[in-house]
């Protein structure tokens, strides 16, 4: 089982024969790394000061070829002449490994620092790999050595097929390092993303919870009002996002943020009106382009514009015991009203956590109402009329199950 708490090593300039500085670490670059923002994006390694040797990455860039164009930028922020450098952009240096290079024609250390701009890693069809959840997948099973049993694949294929939807993009440089499970945090949280362990000890990781991002296929169970007790609701207004402006297109080796989003084109007005502004700007590190920026300013806001319910019940059957974090459940409650003013049906909820206590036949969850509920779709056969009372596989299904 992978252990997320472990630290992803990175190469270091030590470990070559004439580096500049011994405990200078070699980055992981990924994503398109050349746009966004102005000047050199992350800073190079010094691996050789006799034959000018400078590491831009500690793994092989998407080759030239494929489109890949590197600039190196002087410590003054200015563009240094291709004519005074050769790439190497999968160099097996020293015979230590492959790694990006530049070989400098002279001493070059009175324009160090020296920063880059270019495409990171590429996967094995020479493609950029720049979705968020590929990104997640590459660090760790080729990177940090986690076998791909221990990724849950379904939720994976599910995750990548729902940012590859929404135009998501990453990029980033990996400088230091850091736990796995800190990195994924950071990476996954930029596009509102998480991850948990299963109950198997298989990693997943989910996008979102706005709406589109599950469907009634992924209903795992159903909790029934009649086995549950010690139900409460809680809907609080300090988590309201009605506005999300968000700062991106960071510059790794200047340390600050490039580009902002002011987030007025996706803002809630009438969420405005009935609960005050309640604005949150978001550093999304791992974002350089503006449409990346507006699509997660647009999902946070749609996602909590409105109080979201929690959900605090106690189920008292064993019904459910498969259930893990991050499941969807089917829940009812007579009491609870619907947008249209109706008894709460079927209701898709996400168990956020969940409490087992089997000498008592019971277990305690905390549920998020995801806003979605299941569907009941209408049949094309002339029965029912086009007059609008009805939705055309919209209509909330009211059934009992």
């Amino acid at each position: 089982m992978i252990d997320l708490g472990a630290t992803l090593e990175l190469k270091r300039a030590g470990g070559y024969s004439a580096p500049r500085k011994d405990t200078a670490l070699l980055p992981l670059v990924y994503g398109d790394m050349s746009l966004g923002g102005s000047g050199g994006l992350w800073e190079t390694v010094c691996l050789d000061t006799q034959a000018h040797v400078y590491a831009l990455a500690g793994h092989a860039l998407r080759p030239a070829e494929a489109g890949n164009t590197v600039t190196l930028y002087d410590s003054e922020g200015n563009r240094i002449e291709s004519s005074a450098y050769t790439l190497n952009l999968a160099h097996n240096f020293q015979s230590r490994g492959v790694i990006a290079t530049a070989t400098f024609a002279e001493d070059s250390q009175s324009l160090e620092p020296i920063t880059v701009r270019a495409q990171g890693r590429a996967d094995e069809d020479g493609g950029l790999i720049a979705n968020p959840v590929e990104i997640i997948r590459d660090l760790l099973v080729n990177l940090a050595g986690a076998e791909a049993d221990d990724l849950d694949q379904a939720a994976f294929s599910r995750a990548w097929a729902r940012a590859e939807y929404l135009g998501y993009a990453a990029a980033g440089v990996i400088s230091k390092e850091a736990a796995l499970g800190k990195l994924l945090t950071a990476i996954l949280a930029d596009f509102l993303g998480s991850w948990w362990l299963g109950g198997n000890g298989r990693l997943k990781v989910f996008l979102d919870l706005g709406a589109g991002s599950i469907s009634e296929s992924d209903v795992a169970a159903q909790l029934r009002q009649g086995d549950l007790s010690n139900l409460s609701v809680q809907a609080k207004l300090a988590d309201l996002v009605n506005r999300a402006p968000v700062n991106f297109a960071y510059n790794f080796a200047a340390k600050e943020y490039q580009a902002y989003f002011d987030g007025l084109d996706t803002q809630d007005l009438r969420a405005q009106g009935l609960y005050g502004l309640a604005a949150t700007t978001l550093d999304l590190a791992w974002v350089r382009l503006s449409p990346v920026a507006r699509t997660v300013s647009q999902r946070l806001v749609d996602l909590l514009g409105r109080p979201r319910r929690i959900i605090s019940c106690r189920d008292n059957s064993l019904i459910n015991l498969p259930l893990e974090k991050g499941d969807a459940v089917l829940f009812s409650l007579s009491w609870l009203r619907d947008t249209q003013g109706r008894p709460l049906k079927n209701q898709i909820v996400r168990v956020l956590s969940l409490r087992p206590d089997l000498d008592s036949g019971a277990i305690t969850y905390s549920l998020l109402d995801s806003g979605l509920y299941k569907t009941l779709a209408t049949l094309a056969d002339g029965r029912s009329l086009a007059d609008g009372s009805l939705e055309a596989g919209g209509e909330r299904d009211r059934n009992d199950y």
